[in-house]
């Protein structure tokens, strides 16, 4: 397969991966909402290797008027087939917040990004 078939590869198809690359956030240019000095969230994306992920995941956050503290290590990989089961075991709570398992592939088209919810924390919580 060569790299311009790798680009026209339809997000939709079962073997596609989604990237899920962990962050931790605070604001840039845009506030976060206060008492909040940042935030982790989990960006998922669809790339053919771990650094365009992370890339697509960082310029997301940038887009947003956030600026990343860190990229944490602990990121996930799970076939686009798999996207309901996963939200419906990760994030029981939140049900309606993710895309559904139809619309998930749509979503990711392109470079696109699909955000976890953010677990804020405030300013007293970031010393160790």
């Amino acid at each position: 397969m060569g790299l311009f078939d790798r680009l026209k590869r339809p997000a939709s198809r079962p073997d596609v991966l989604i990237s899920g690359v962990r962050l931790k956030i605070r604001a840039g240019r845009n506030p976060l909402p206060h008492p909040l000095a940042g935030a982790y969230v989990t960006a998922f994306t669809v790339a053919d290797e771990p650094q365009q992920a992370v890339r697509q995941a960082v310029l997301a956050i940038f887009d947003m008027g956030h600026d990343i503290e860190e990229i944490l290590p602990e990121g996930l990989e799970l076939p686009m087939s798999k996207w309901a089961a996963y939200v419906a075991e990760a994030w029981p709570e939140f049900p309606g917040y993710y895309p559904t398992q139809a619309q998930i592939a749509a979503k990711l088209a392109d470079g696109g990004v699909v955000f976890s919810p953010f677990a804020g924390f405030e300013a007293e919580s970031m010393e160790g």
